[in-house]
């Protein structure tokens, strides 16, 4: 009888917690808290299949280049679809000796009952990915992806597997997420050593844009903005002192390499990844205090880039031939003159002291005015992105680089091939931009609602006369194959339906990672992640080296957080 009304609870529990409707029950049976794949055998070497799968991805994949720079995308990609259609035809395999041997096909689809509102919108999107293929007159590039990107049809089903696989079958451990920082870390200080005109690694057509063991910069800088802020984030919330320790020497391997590493969108994600955290401390007296020692973390990354820089044994590489505001940013953050690194030092430690003065004091106490007022916390943050979003768009349109009178007028007009942008803004991507708005606009319906095709931009834009003399005289013997903005790429690649659950999986993912993470820490490195690479893929792309990390860090995610309703109990 004890049992029976023990089981009831648990699945009321679960169903509550899965809703989002309940607050969460501290006092969990014993019943709920093991920790079991269901299935028995079969669901376990489902577990250790994904398990080395992570290993694979995470461990080997990133410095998997044979060849050198030389095609290294499409080596790249060739390692990580032959990997992962292996493991996903593996995994078939153990459904069927499991339906065939044990009869039981309960397992199989027990974690499928209860699909969750990002699982909609990753269901949503294969869907969609589908119907955008049949409808597609590129098929072969829709299939496959084209020459050096492949992002097609095949990728993007990999991914939503990989999304759904370890959300269902991955057991996250602190362990497990130390190994992946590690080979990232290892990934970093190599594109350090390279930027400093060290070579540890012998690369064949190395050149000063490409880094480390991942291609050029952008390329890096994708990768960069998913895996570095998964372990800055981890200092901020960790309360176990090693772990701190090693998250901090990570944090300033991870910012020292997003600082030289010469791509200016590493400075969009310095600036998402910081605000969240500071709007996430906000209330929080520990939180507030880490958030601090971020900033001390950083500022001493960049003397470290100073006292790089001034050692003779050492040239740093990469100065890029413009002059902006980034390129200035960069230089002042990492040459000789260490001056504004150890500016930002003093001050961000001092205002660390004089806080715990006033607290000492009794003259502040950091989390009381939240207490008393709780809708303070949504005010200040909705005032700050707002603020942040203006300042944005107001510095664009100062220095010319978007038209908002022409932009008004474009979604007013039937006339496309308007410049909303400045075509040469962003090192092109302006023209770009302009590109995907007006290929969406010049689209007949059916394709505005589905799209060209998985990864089929390139061959619709240069099918539309207007937009193909335009590129051309902009990018002369460049073929533009996306629209170096991963929404705009998504819309005109798989329609407005697709971008809808497209932006879904991550909006939804990252609300319902942060509303959770409180009870389960883990989660702000997941949200964090998810926000920082959707922020850096809004002046870059998708592509192989990013995409199946943040769909493995989503899965990641939706496992933890089916985790704190099912009792079951991570280490972090």
């Amino acid at each position: 009888m004890i049992k029976h009304m023990e089981t009831q609870d648990v699945e009321a529990l679960k169903q509550e917690e899965l809703n989002d409707g309940g607050s969460f029950r501290k006092g969990l049976t014993e019943t709920s808290r093991r920790k079991s794949m269901p299935g028995g055998w079969p669901g376990d070497i489902c577990q250790g299949i994904i398990m080395a799968y992570f290993l694979v991805i995470t461990v080997i994949y990133p410095f998997y280049a044979p060849g050198g720079y030389v095609r290294i995308g499409e080596v790249k990609y060739v390692f990580f679809r032959n990997v992962s259609l292996v493991t996903l035809a593996v995994m078939a395999g153990m459904i069927v000796l499991s339906v065939a041997v044990r009869r039981d096909r309960e397992w199989i689809i027990r974690n499928y009952r209860r699909m969750s509102v990002t699982d909609w919108f990753a269901y949503g999107y294969f869907i969609v990915v589908m119907l955008s293929y049949l409808c597609s007159a590129y098929k072969e590039d829709a299939l496959w992806g084209v020459d050096g990107w492949y992002m097609g049809v095949i990728t993007q089903m990999i991914l939503i597997f990989l999304y759904f696989l370890f959300s269902r079958y991955f057991h996250c451990h602190i362990g497990w997420i130390g190994v992946w920082l590690l080979a990232a870390a290892g990934v970093f200080l190599l594109g350090i050593c390279n930027r400093y005109s060290l070579y540890p690694i012998s690369m064949e057509g190395r050149t000063e844009i490409f880094i480390s063991t991942l291609g050029n910069i952008n390329w890096f800088c994708g990768y960069w903005s998913v895996t570095a802020p998964i372990g800055i984030t981890l200092y901020w919330c960790s309360d176990k002192i090693w772990i701190r320790i090693l998250s901090a020497l990570y944090s300033i391997i991870a910012m020292l390499s997003g600082l030289t590493q010469g791509s200016n969108s590493a400075y969009v994600v310095f600036m998402i990844m910081l605000l969240a955290l500071f709007l996430a401390s906000l209330g929080n007296r520990t939180k507030t205090y880490r958030f601090l020692e971020l900033g001390m973390i950083f500022a001493v990354s960049c003397c470290l880039g100073s006292l790089l820089w001034s050692l003779p044994e050492l040239q740093y590489n990469y100065m890029p031939d413009r002059e902006d505001i980034i390129s200035y940013i960069t230089t002042a953050l990492v040459t000789e003159d260490a001056s504004l690194g150890l500016g930002m030092l003093v001050v961000v430690s001092g205002c660390s002291s004089v806080l715990q003065e006033l607290e000492k004091y009794k003259i502040v106490q950091i989390g009381d005015y939240t207490k008393r007022h709780p809708r303070f916390k949504g005010i200040v943050t909705a005032a700050v992105v707002t603020t942040v979003c203006a300042a944005v768009i107001g510095l664009c349109t100062y220095i010319g680089a978007l038209h908002i009178d022409v932009a008004l007028q474009a979604m007013k007009s039937d006339d496309g091939y308007k410049q909303v942008f400045e075509d040469d803004w962003g090192n092109g991507r302006g023209g770009a931009w302009n590109c995907g708005i007006n290929a969406y606009r010049s689209m007949d319906t059916l394709h505005k609602i589905v799209g060209v095709g998985p990864d089929c931009f390139a061959d619709y834009v240069y099918d539309v006369p207007e937009l193909a003399e335009r590129l051309a005289s902009q990018f002369v013997n460049q073929r533009l194959t996306n629209a170096h903005n991963e929404q705009l790429t998504v819309l005109v690649n798989v329609g407005a339906l697709g971008w809808l659950c497209y932006a879904g999986i991550f909006v939804s993912a990252f609300v319902r990672y942060m509303r959770r993470a409180d009870r389960q820490p883990l989660l702000y490195l997941c949200a964090v992640s998810i926000l920082s690479y959707t922020a850096h893929n809004m002046v870059s792309f998708q592509q192989v080296l990013n995409a199946p990390f943040v769909f493995i860090v989503l899965g990641i995610g939706e496992r933890l957080y089916r985790g704190t309703a099912e009792g079951i109990s991570y280490e972090s």
